[in-house]
């Protein structure tokens, strides 16, 4: 599987994992057994992570939710809220992983870790990293720390998104948040008996008031498309030789956080929401 045409399984951040980019060599396991696992576990204390909400280490080797190892590498890179890189060995393996986290997620939500010793390779020696000790144990909370920081980091980015994600919103692209905000996807017809349909349906669900709904809705859905917080999606059946299109506009990972702030749908729903999102809808 290319990188590129990689389609993660979970369409969002996986807001309790710490994937671990490391040799799979035994010889390398006391970093994850006595350092990133451990730092992991603190950093939630330190967050005041419990239950679900606590957070998890896992490297490839490690787990067995997934057949192909490669795919299970990408489905990480891809999700993980935070990625530890172990430089320690320059393991052409961990650098080639490294280089799609790189390229697909901010580096506030990854952390570089080499031993004391390490020399960086030229491609890398502008980044930041920090050098564990070689009594592993004295660097667990510093690694904790930076762990929390990543998490508070990327928390600050997104309610800045969201916020300006707000700005956005006029009088109909307001409407049309409070009326379809509660469906996971739904369908605006654009033929001259569609258009007289969703009115109709618009007012004897909610009054007069959205008569000529579908002149105000048309142009806030597409704005809302262009700010990347709703997503048209279409999908087709084949049945007896005929071709049937559907299609809909679902809200994105971005839209559902919105609806959320707006308190017009549960943390749950969002979370609910992920699971069936279409792919690339993780805006």
């Amino acid at each position: 599987m290319y990188p590129y045409d990689f389609k993660p399984k979970q369409k969002a951040i996986n807001f309790a994992e710490v994937f671990a980019v490391m040799p799979f060599a035994e010889e390398y396991n006391d970093i994850f057994d006595k350092l990133i696992n451990p730092a992991t576990e603190k950093a939630s204390e330190l967050l005041k992570y419990i239950g679900h909400q606590k957070l998890t280490a896992y490297r490839a080797k490690d787990d067995i939710r997934m057949t192909s190892g490669w795919i299970n590498v990408l489905e990480h890179l891809f999700t993980a809220q935070v990625v530890i890189g172990v430089l320690t060995s320059d393991n052409p393996n961990v650098f080639y992983e490294l280089g799609i986290a790189h390229a697909i997620e901010p580096i506030a939500r990854q952390i570089l870790i080499a031993n004391k010793e390490y020399k960086p390779k030229f491609d890398i020696k502008d980044l930041i990293y920090y050098e564990y000790e070689n009594d592993l144990e004295k660097s667990i909370e510093p690694i904790a720390i930076r762990i929390v920081d990543a998490i508070k980091t990327y928390t600050i980015e997104q309610e800045k998104r969201i916020n300006q994600a707000r700005m956005v919103l006029g009088p109909y692209e307001f409407e049309l948040l409070m009326i379809h905000g509660g469906a996971r996807n739904f369908v605006l017809h654009t033929s001259s008996e569609g258009r007289a349909n969703y009115e109709d349906v618009l007012v004897k669900k909610f009054g007069e008031h959205l008569k000529g709904s579908f002149e105000r809705h048309a142009p806030a859905i597409s704005n809302l498309c262009n700010h990347g917080i709703l997503g048209f999606h279409t999908s087709s059946e084949t049945k007896d030789g005929k071709t049937t299109v559907y299609f809909s506009y679902h809200w994105t990972e971005l839209g559902n956080c919105l609806l959320h702030l707006m308190k017009l749908i549960p943390l749950e729903e969002v979370k609910a929401r992920r699971e069936g999102m279409p792919p690339f809808f993780n805006i």
